[in-house]
């Protein structure tokens, strides 16, 4: 028997956090959390049995997707999922309007 593995959290254990930013913006930033924030996260989560999933969209939504206009649906859908964890970065730019078909 390993006893170096930690059991698997049960799913209402789960904490989901959805991070938000312009796709071109916040590249350092976003990296950042996911080389020495996230690993730090998980790693203590894990150790209070709870899992850690963080939500960054960006390599999530596919091009056919998003050629069908389903990035907003699905980035409320995830943010949704998430709540009450968010963390939206800001910077320069205004990122994507959807327009009144969207």
């Amino acid at each position: 028997m390993n006893t170096d593995r930690q059991p698997t959290p049960a799913p209402n254990r789960r904490i989901r956090v959805f991070i938000s930013s312009t796709f071109r913006d916040m590249i350092g930033e976003r990296d950042e959390l996911m080389t020495h924030a996230w690993p730090d996260l998980r790693r203590f989560c894990r150790e209070q049995q709870v899992e850690l999933v963080e939500v960054d969209l960006r390599w999530g939504i596919a091009e056919e997707q998003s050629t069908r206009k389903e990035t907003l649906k699905l980035c409320l859908d995830e943010i949704c999922a998430c709540r009450p964890f968010f963390i939206g970065l800001l910077g320069e730019r205004y990122g994507w309007v959807p327009g009144d078909d969207a």
